[in-house]
């Protein structure tokens, strides 16, 4: 399959996905809108039931540890904040799209998922410091950054001994790799998902250049809240799958922010820190549902 054909079958793929759910779109308006309003979140999220439910047992697992049962969205914002709700809702979303197996990148099941978390974690707070006015954007681009990989990965494990000769041997990167190979990126089949759902354009943009910011002009500072997100997690080996190891660091970007090696080691540990409260909250629910037993 040359890679014309191949670019053909992908774009093919986009297209016939399913959209995302109505809660999750309305969702991402709302966060695209700083001066949203807790109510307005609230009327978003409560008519779905699933995601309500998810969001209230998360809150009430044992990692929480909040002095009293949480019991409907608004105590849940009062008692977590506004941005931490958020983020567990923007995460139960992505979760099943996520966690699937990516054997053409050498991630098991749930590694894409966690990667996509950790950076969601990084991007925001990498907004915070650069003074960005939306911090539930920041996240929610993070989290849906590596989204084209889950349309790749099968091309990618096809063409696998050729992307990686041309990074070994050509000292490629591996998106440069990709797209030489099957005639797109990731990041570019990734923005294509993202026009596909209705994404804000914001996040779309994201997408598309976590890997590249150099190539916008002007800069994008959310853009390069991402992309940082992406060289700490990586750095720190959070979701390192084949293709971990084969991006360019860009100095621009740091140099831009005013950043050091030492701000990026300390939004790293943050960042772990952080990871690590998400991932214990999603497994306190896992192992709350496991353990329950049907109604007589």
């Amino acid at each position: 399959m040359n890679s014309t054909e191949t670019a053909r079958g992908i774009a093919d793929r986009v297209r016939t996905l399913p959209a995302l759910p109505d809660t999750a779109l309305r969702l991402m308006e709302v966060i695209n809108n700083p001066r949203s309003t807790v109510d307005q979140i609230v009327d978003v999220i409560k008519y779905d039931q699933a995601v309500t439910g998810e969001v209230l047992r998360l809150c009430n697992s044992a990692f929480f540890g909040l002095a009293r049962k949480v019991e409907s969205l608004n105590d849940a914002m009062k008692c977590l904040g506004t941005v931490k709700v958020l983020q567990l809702v923007m995460s139960v979303h992505t979760n099943a799209i996520l966690s699937q197996k990516q054997t053409g990148y050498g991630l098991e099941p749930g590694v894409l998922w966690r990667h996509s978390v950790a950076v969601a974690l990084g991007s925001s707070m990498f907004a915070g410091h650069l003074k960005l006015p939306n911090i539930s954007l920041a996240f929610t681009a993070g989290l849906l950054h590596d989204v084209g990989k889950t349309i790749l990965n099968e091309y990618v494990a096809e063409e696998y001994g050729e992307i990686i000769r041309l990074v070994t041997e050509e000292r490629r990167s591996f998106t440069e790799a990709e797209h030489q190979v099957l005639g797109c990126s990731h990041e570019e089949v990734g923005a294509l998902v993202g026009e596909r759902w209705d994404l804000p354009d914001a996040i779309v943009k994201c997408i598309r250049y976590h890997h590249e910011p150099a190539a916008l002009d002007p800069p994008d500072s959310l853009v390069d809240a991402v992309y940082l997100a992406n060289s700490v997690c990586l750095l720190l080996g959070i979701g390192l799958g084949e293709d971990g190891l084969s991006y360019r660091a860009d100095d621009a970007v740091m140099e831009r922010h005013g950043l050091k090696e030492s701000d990026l080691q300390a939004f790293g540990a943050q960042t772990v820190v952080e990871l690590k409260r998400v991932e214990k909250s999603f497994s306190d629910v896992g192992t709350a549902n496991h353990c329950q037993t049907p109604a007589s």
